[in-house]
This record gives C-alpha cells, structure tokens and sequence, in this order.
C-alpha cells in the first residue's frame, strides 16, 4: 500500500519538497516489506529478484518515480542489512535464483552485502540527483528514523544497525 501511494504522489503530488520527502518516506516503508513479497508471489523466500537492487532500477525507468527509486533503495538496503543475520545461512536464508535455485551460503552472504549496499548507496545518488541539499537532509533524517525504527524490530536489525552506524560514522569522519 506505502509503494502505491508513493507512485501516486510521484505522478500527481507535485514538485514541493514535502511530496518529495513523503514520496521518498512512503516508498523506503515500502522497501522494508518488498523482499518479502517473494514468497506469496510464489518466487522463492528470499528470491534474487526482490532481494536486489532490481526493483530500484525499473523505478529509474521513469523520471517521475525518481524519488520512489530513491525510497525503494534505502528501504531494500535496510532489509537486506538485516537479512545479512539470520540464524543460519542455509535453506530457506540463502539466495535463489530463477530456474537455477539456491546459490549456497557464502554467495548468498555476498550477494545480501553488495546488493544491501548497492541499494543504500544508489538511493543516495538518485535522491541528491533531484533534490537540493535542505530536501535531502530532510529525507535522510525522516528514511534514517524509519530504518531505526524497522532495524531494531527486524531479526538481525540489532547487528546490521551497529555496522550502518560504524560505517556512517567512517563516511562523515
């Protein structure tokens, strides 16, 4: 529902800094559930197609969801921080590809680690491509509260949280 709304805004809300901060906001809540669409739509738990930076890229296809692309990286780029941790990496944690299947417990870890940060860094470029600095301090502070809140329910969020902060602590240093 957060994606749909994020769509709409992005087609009909405007050019203001608020749509683009909401728009960015509803579709980084949307990007902390869409991984999880891979099992009712039959793909697979953790699906390479939605545990990617694959979702961010079709919403680039259209200049007007530039901000959804935006959202949708730092919402996805939290889940899979957190999905970095799971109990054990086999089974049912590990990454499946489309008529291939699972790709095992070590390329799943680095697959999870290069699209978590491929999707958190891309959000970055995407949103400082649109908007001026003040707006995406806005959407940083109001995606970064978001993250928080979602890491510290999610399993794993607790460790993926603690690496985020050391790793944007190193970047602002």
């Amino acid at each position: 529902m957060f994606l749909l709304f994020a769509v709409v805004l992005a087609f009909v809300g405007g050019n203001g800094p608020w749509i683009l901060i909401a728009t960015v906001v509803l579709a980084a809540a949307a990007g902390t559930r869409l991984p999880d669409l891979d099992t009712p739509l039959r793909l697979g738990h953790r699906s390479a197609l939605v545990h990617s930076i694959l979702p961010l890229v079709v919403a680039l296809l259209d200049r007007r969801t530039w901000p959804v692309a935006a959202g949708l990286g730092f919402g996805i780029g939290c889940h899979l921080a957190a999905d970095m941790f799971p109990n054990t990496m086999r089974g049912f944690a590990t990454i499946k590809l489309p008529l291939w299947g699972s790709i095992g417990a070590m390329p799943s870890y680095l697959w999870i680690a290069g699209n978590a940060a491929a999707n958190l860094i891309g959000g970055l470029v995407v949103l400082d491509r649109i908007a001026p600095r003040d707006v995406v301090g806005g959407a940083l502070a109001a995606t970064g509260v978001l993250g928080v809140a979602y890491l510290m329910r999610a399993q794993g969020g607790w460790y993926a949280l603690g690496i985020l902060a050391v790793l944007g602590w190193l970047a602002f240093r």
